[in-house]
């Protein structure tokens, strides 16, 4: 059986990452100052958009990439993923 993936998350334009005052270079800079300021602002958004986005963060390694998804890191992201993997109930055959 297949994984099922999250897929990508619906925005209704209210989420931090699409203020006006946001800066879209925050969540994929290499700065770490930019990327405490986009995991601040991931803090603000409306819970199931950010379970969402890090759902779909989770389960899409390769195109989250190293940006900031519901204020994680690539690396956070990485543990979550094998913290999942070993608690999760084994499927029967």
């Amino acid at each position: 059986m297949k994984p099922r993936l999250a897929a990508f998350p619906r925005f209704d334009g209210s989420e931090p990452c699409r203020a006006s005052d946001a800066e879209p270079d925050w969540w994929t800079s290499s700065d770490t100052d930019d990327r405490a300021a986009a995991q601040l602002a991931c803090r603000r958004c409306p819970s199931a958009t950010f379970e969402a986005c890090l759902a779909w963060a989770i389960d899409h390694p390769t195109d989250a990439g190293d940006a900031i998804w519901a204020a994680t890191t690539e690396s956070r992201r990485a543990r979550l993923r094998r913290e999942f993997a070993i608690t999760a109930p084994k499927e029967p055959k």
